[in-house]
């Protein structure tokens, strides 16, 4: 969502008062992108933070993190690593579908252990990201899913390692962590509101405002609980989600650099090594098709590549990292 003509002009006088930069003057579109980005990175960070970081005002900014809350466009949660909540194993799953794919995506989305969902272009019409506790845990899944009327044909990719996962970092380290009621307690309310004020979770967990901030500042430093925006993705945007598939050379050195290269690209939200019909998977957020195109080649052309298949997200159904109060309370002890 915009803001509307007279909000812009009130900014723009008050930017020229103040001598700093428009976030008009440099393109809605690119504001936004950067704005969001950061966000993705730290949902919690201070405007002033963020307005340093984007060399505009404090204030342009807190009106616009406002107005795409409001509009829905991104929602700021926290999010857990599925490792810590018992669901070790992720899954990377392509459908075909045919017939109408209305009531396959509908179906898909009362799966619980379904996180990502989205229709996309070209010979599969779905990509489904599965997490499970274990391999027969996918397995019930898989079946599931086949199952459902439309559903013509799957092709299955087994993450082996986690390169890069925007909204949940690093894998943590888990061997010592325990989970607590304070803990539960704190990650089900972030995981409502990721920006509420420590003040806020002291008022609605009944401990301290520092008992609070030192317990999340705790979970955050072991990479257990991130706190980041989602995208709905639904609105019309000049950027471009897509996926690529890659085939890697039988080579480990080449394979190892052309995965070297991938994640040197800065606009790569995800990427894993996995086990199935390619080598690495990974979505990138593109700033426009352009730059879509651009990366792609430059991934093709990368002697470790044997070949890039490309998918565009062109409608996600569902990104998902909330879990139930009942899932952490199972996982206290990890």
């Amino acid at each position: 969502m915009a803001p509307d003509e007279p909000s812009i002009r009130i900014l723009q006088c008050f930017c020229q008062s103040l001598r700093v930069p428009f976030w008009h003057d440099r393109g809605m579109d690119e504001f936004d992108e950067d704005l969001i980005r950061a966000l993705q990175l730290d949902g919690r960070a201070q405007f002033s933070a963020l307005a340093a970081e984007l060399g505009v005002h404090r204030t342009l900014v807190a009106q616009r993190v406002r107005e795409l809350l409001d509009s829905g466009e991104i929602r700021i949660h926290a999010a857990v690593h599925p490792s810590a909540v018992g669901l070790p194993i992720q899954a990377n799953l392509q459908l075909r579908i045919s017939g109408p794919t209305s009531p396959v995506f509908e179906r898909l989305s009362t799966f619980t252990n379904v996180v990502f969902l989205s229709e996309i272009s070209g010979q599969n019409q779905a990509v489904v990201e599965v997490w499970a506790a274990d391999r027969e845990d996918v397995a019930r899944s898989v079946r599931a899913i086949q199952a459902i009327e439309g559903v013509e044909e799957m092709q299955f990719s087994l993450y082996d390692r986690v390169l890069r996962r925007l909204r949940l970092g690093e894998d943590p380290e888990l061997t010592d962590l325990v989970f607590d009621d304070f803990d539960i307690a704190l990650i089900a309310e972030l995981q409502l509101d990721g920006r509420l004020t420590f003040g806020e979770l002291a008022r609605r967990t009944g401990c301290s405002a520092s008992a609070c901030r030192a317990r999340v500042m705790r979970l955050l430093g072991s990479g257990v609980m991130r706190i980041g925006a989602v995208r709905s993705r639904r609105s019309t945007t000049s950027s471009v989600l897509s996926g690529v598939g890659v085939v890697l050379h039988a080579d480990p050195e080449q394979a190892a650099a052309a995965e070297e290269v991938l994640l040197g690209i800065p606009t790569i939200e995800f990427a894993a090594r996995t086990l199935g019909r390619y080598g690495l998977i990974a979505t990138i957020a593109a700033r426009s098709l352009a730059d879509y195109t651009d990366i792609v080649r430059r991934i093709r052309s990368h002697p470790g590549v044997y070949r890039v298949e490309t998918w565009v997200h062109a409608f996600v159904w569902l990104e998902r990292y909330e879990w139930s109060l009942d899932r952490l309370a199972r996982s206290r002890t990890v």
